[in-house]
């Protein structure tokens, strides 16, 4: 073994071995129960910490004696497989990353292209090329109708098409062939958006300890999807025009619209229902978007077109402000977005600007950054305000609606 391959083993080894230390993904705090008075750790990290490269493998590696899977039999039931075109596209825009159920990132080491472990890991906390991913469909459509791309172009590969607890997942195939099919099951819930991957032998892609391990990350023999079993997919580089989304803040709750007392409202949830925080991107001419709420007749306003802070009145019983309970405000009476516009105009128009890391900056027509901040009782509250380059608290996340795939019929 070279001196490279030896400090990239003890490398590994040091972070998995240290990994008992590592930080979950804050959950988020009850609305008014936290007392600092700005947001100090988002949950979507500016930088990526560094990941140590692992050298290309050398020389070949036999699979292990197994035959690749029969894909007219899976387990003694029949289905019909669509068939993957040579030369694929992706049917979707951009790409995509796998945050697990702790807010890890997957990884494909080196980009793709490996037959050794480690080939995926999960111990990254914000998105680089190589947690970024290409999504294509089998045409006609089947259960398993999803291939996942990595960076290098390669497409992830499950293994023995799954059921397996060590050498799980390989990264260097050229072709999307059975073992490269993959489907993905939508989790409804609260929050919602989560999916699970299951292979064409009926099982489903284990993040071991829902993430944050360098070394035996991934597994594909379990038989049914609990937390571990659970990823959120997120938007990265271009999101599209007509695809749905939850729009997620640094702090992990959800932009989300509701109606109280017969009156549209809007502002942060930690909790929102799958109707409250789903919205429809639709790219306009000038290359801005609008968000279409989930009634599909109405649109996002930023009032005045931008440059307004929520403020909150607990005090006083102010309908437009969330009734007895309180909410927040523009000087005691009006929330600075309003879901009730019927055409899309000046007002409704916003600019979904790519960070690169798989966060967007979401700009009014006014130029404008949307963002969230904590006002002096430490409640989290949304601001159309800064004009200058956006921080972590101005960036966002597209998490993604409508990538189940059809259901198996038996």
């Amino acid at each position: 073994m070279n001196t490279r391959s030896l400090v990239t083993r003890l490398l590994y080894g040091a972070c998995l071995l240290a990994f008992g230390c590592a930080t979950a993904e804050p959950v988020p705090k009850e609305r008014g129960q936290a007392s600092i008075s700005q947001m100090d750790v988002p949950v979507i990290p500016d930088e990526q910490p560094a990941i140590t490269e692992v050298p290309a493998e050398t020389g070949e590696v036999q699979e292990r004696g197994i035959t690749r899977l029969n894909p007219a039999v899976l387990e003694g039931k029949t289905a019909v497989l669509g068939t993957l075109s040579t030369g694929l596209t992706s049917t979707y825009p951009g790409e995509f990353a796998f945050r697990t159920s702790k807010g890890y990132y997957l990884t494909a080491i080196n980009g793709g292209g490996r037959i050794g472990d480690p080939t995926v890991i999960t111990g990254a906390t914000s998105a680089g090329a190589w947690e970024k991913f290409k999504f294509a469909i089998a045409s006609p459509p089947s259960p398993y109708d999803k291939t996942f791309q990595t960076a290098n172009g390669n497409y992830v590969t499950a293994v023995n098409g799954g059921g397996m607890t060590a050498n799980a997942i390989h990264t260097d195939a050229t072709q999307p062939r059975d073992w490269e099919r993959f489907r993905l099951v939508y989790m409804s819930g609260h929050p919602p958006t989560y999916y699970g991957i299951g292979t064409i032998k009926g099982n489903f892609l284990t993040a071991v300890g829902a993430g944050g391990k360098y070394q035996d990350a991934l597994h594909t023999d379990a038989k049914q999807i609990q937390a571990w079993e659970q990823f959120r997919i997120v938007k990265c580089g271009d999101p599209g025009s007509g695809y749905e989304y939850a729009i997620m803040a640094a702090d992990g709750e959800f932009l989300a619209s509701n109606n109280w007392e017969g009156k549209p409202g809007f502002g942060l949830s930690a909790r929102p229902a799958e109707a409250e925080m789903k919205f429809k991107l639709f790219r306009q001419s000038d290359g801005t978007y609008a968000l279409q709420t989930a009634n599909g007749r109405t649109y996002l306003t930023a009032l005045g077109g931008g440059g307004q802070v929520e403020k909150y009145d607990r005090k006083y019983y102010t309908p437009d402000c969330g009734g007895l309970f309180g909410g927040p405000c523009v000087g005691g009476s009006a929330p600075i977005f309003h879901t009730d516009a019927t055409q899309v105009q000046a007002w409704e128009k916003f600019r979904i600007i790519d960070q690169g890391n798989c966060t967007y900056a979401i700009q009014t027509s006014s130029g404008f950054f949307s963002g969230i901040f904590k006002d002096s009782s430490g409640v989290t509250l949304l601001t159309t305000r800064r004009d200058g380059a956006p921080s972590a608290n101005e960036k966002f996340q597209l998490v993604v609606f409508g990538l189940a795939s059809p259901a198996i019929i038996q």
